[in-house]
């Protein structure tokens, strides 16, 4: 097995080992290089202990200290560009001691054994190290489970999800990035430790649940509901339907050429959120989000989503600009794309009936084409000009442009400074 390591990893392994220490790229770096997919991040586990690692490199930022990490700081050239300092986490080989909180270890011992440090973590997949000169090293079948699609606790797995509980959630969200199922003991075990979920932070929980929707698999959220993880993941969660978010991830037919909900852009959360929440109370979708602790923009743009993707909407000019003010017109573009997929499922039958979501879609780009007025910004005439007209200043300013907006959403003609002032100032 030969990885292509990035050219600074390779110097941080070789200047370890000229300095007689052990050293290999490991973790997630390993399982996507050998996947072929691009690594996020490229880590470096050592027997060198941090003080020596500090002593090796000139710029290093102690980002773990305790835990024996140290980021070692290296400039990197990216084409056509100036260069920029990189850092890449070098971390000595360690093993956990007792995890009473079900999350950090309240201890670590350094060890100069690399199967001792591989045996600590958490799924087989990710516990396999590699440098030029050892090729990979795998201690715990990680290739096997690579090759089956399989995420699968390394050791023990009750002793893994009593370690630390996120492991729990994070075994579901590396199974949707990667496609894969989860092994039958790893699966069973997780069962019997869902309840330490209750002691993960939301902010911990939004990160893996955002990742897992922002998969290429969101669909495998059901998978959440069936291994009982439901309760403990936010206020509400037990009301959300995952069945229609994976019917129309999984089933999302072609309404029209080369659309598929599959085409939502994976970095858009507010997509993702608004999708699992479809068909989940207004109420509850807004406490949901909130309790997950994302930020405001995307609780903003997830709550209308939800809301309007099984509210009909007839195919009028008028009725669709009034639900267009909801929301910005990229939103309400993302809406209607949304609607084309969710229409293929059964939930959409039975909520929209009647609902042509592909000729919403044509109205609504004819509506941006002429240049329909739609926003109290598109109105021709502002609330400074019904001052200098005469009008004083107060609330009714604001009462007489949304009457001239209401005029000019039915007639878009009627957006003239002659008609508005004719028809609103007499």
């Amino acid at each position: 097995m030969k990885i292509i390591l990035p050219d600074n990893v390779k110097y941080i392994i070789r200047k370890l080992e000229q300095a007689g220490h052990e050293a290999y790229a490991v973790g997630g770096c390993v399982r996507d290089s050998i996947l072929g997919r691009e690594p996020e991040d490229w880590d470096v586990t050592t027997s060198a202990h941090p003080e020596e690692v500090k002593a090796i490199f000139r710029k290093t930022v102690d980002t773990g200290i305790q835990h024996g990490t140290v980021t070692v700081l290296l400039r990197q050239e990216e084409e056509g560009e100036e260069p920029v300092l990189r850092g890449y986490e070098v971390t000595t080989y360690r093993v956990d001691g007792d995890y009473r909180d079900g999350r950090h270890p309240e201890s670590v011992s350094f060890t100069p054994s690399l199967r001792e440090d591989l045996a600590r973590r958490d799924f087989t997949i990710n516990a396999m190290a590699y440098n030029d000169r050892d090729g990979l090293v795998d201690c715990f079948h990680g290739m096997e489970d690579l090759r089956a699609g399989l995420v699968r606790c390394v050791g023990d797995p009750e002793a893994r999800f009593s370690e630390d509980a996120l492991r729990i959630l994070r075994a579901v969200r590396f199974a949707a990035q990667l496609g894969f199922g989860i092994h039958g003991d790893t699966e069973a075990a997780i069962r019997s430790h869902v309840k330490n979920l209750e002691l993960i932070s939301r902010e911990r929980i939004q990160t893996e649940l955002s990742k897992l929707l922002c998969s290429p698999n969101p669909g495998q959220a059901e998978k959440l509901f069936e291994l009982g993880m439901d309760p403990y993941l936010g206020e509400g969660f037990s009301e959300v339907h995952p069945e229609y978010l994976r019917e129309a991830w999984e089933t999302g037919r072609e309404a029209e050429p080369g659309f598929s909900f599959g085409q939502l852009p994976l970095s858009r959360k507010y997509l993702r959120y608004g999708a699992l929440l479809c068909g989940t109370r207004k109420e509850t979708a807004g406490k949901l989000l909130h309790s997950l602790k994302l930020d405001n923009d995307t609780i903003k743009k997830a709550e209308l989503l939800s809301a309007y993707l099984l509210w009909y909407i007839p195919t009028d000019r008028y009725a669709l600009k009034k639900v267009m003010q909801q929301m910005t017109p990229e939103l309400m573009g993302e809406l209607l794309w949304m609607k084309l997929a969710f229409s293929g499922t059964s939930v959409y039958g039975l909520s929209c009936f009647g609902e042509d979501p592909k000729a919403l879609r044509e109205l609504f780009e004819d509506i941006l084409r002429r240049e329909d007025p739609v926003y109290l910004s598109d109105l021709i005439i502002k609330g400074g000009d019904l001052v200098r007209a005469g009008i004083k200043p107060g609330p009714h300013i604001g009462e007489i442009l949304n009457a001239m907006l209401e005029d000019v959403l039915r007639t878009p003609v009627h957006n003239s400074i002659l008609y508005l002032l004719s028809q609103y100032l007499k």
